[in-house]
């Protein structure tokens, strides 16, 4: 977390948390959902505005945590944002690196370990890792080594366990957390 925002904490502890107005696509980016804004309409502008701004997403990026409830917040300056997940907090992209394939998350930060890894009704795969529970990016589906009952990652094969029902509760987290 950025020292900024830490002292924005220390200084207002007290500003109330915000919800509704952030969201996180399935494919790792942010919207704006400006629900207060003149003409806005939930038929019309549900899915908000993409944020396309370099530095907010590398400060959301830099502030993106999650809460012991498994809520995930950006925390902006004293306030806690949270986001509205399509599929998962996190969204994981394949990257080739010097020990095989690796995995990133859309924040920017590479993922050290994998722990277990699901695959849901719909055929989304899950991942839980160090960072936390994450969602495999789909246009990166066909570059791992994935089988009907095992994925292979870094070396390692793990056992692919069916997810009966929605990611969230059975890895942890909350995807809309008012």
């Amino acid at each position: 977390m950025d020292e900024n925002v830490k002292r924005a904490i220390e200084r207002w502890p007290d500003v109330p948390a915000a919800f509704g107005w952030l969201r996180l696509d399935r494919r790792g980016k942010w919207y704006l959902i400006d629900r207060n804004a003149p003409g806005f309409t939930e038929a019309e502008h549900g899915q908000g505005s993409l944020i396309s701004s370099e530095p907010i997403i590398e400060f959301i990026s830099r502030n993106y945590l999650h809460d012991d409830k498994g809520r995930w917040f950006w925390q902006n300056g004293p306030q806690k944002a949270y986001a509205d997940l399509d599929l998962a907090p996190l969204i994981l992209r394949v990257v080739s690196g010097a020990r095989g394939q690796a995995l990133v998350t859309h924040t920017g930060y590479p993922v050290e370990h994998v722990e277990a890894a699901f695959v849901s009704e719909s055929g989304e795969l899950f991942v839980q890792t160090d960072l936390g529970p994450g969602a495999i990016h789909g246009l990166d589906l066909s570059a791992l080594e994935l089988t009907e009952d095992h994925l292979t990652l870094d070396g390692r094969e793990l056992a692919l366990q069916t997810l009966d029902g929605p990611p969230g509760p059975a890895l942890g987290f909350v995807t809309t957390p008012r």
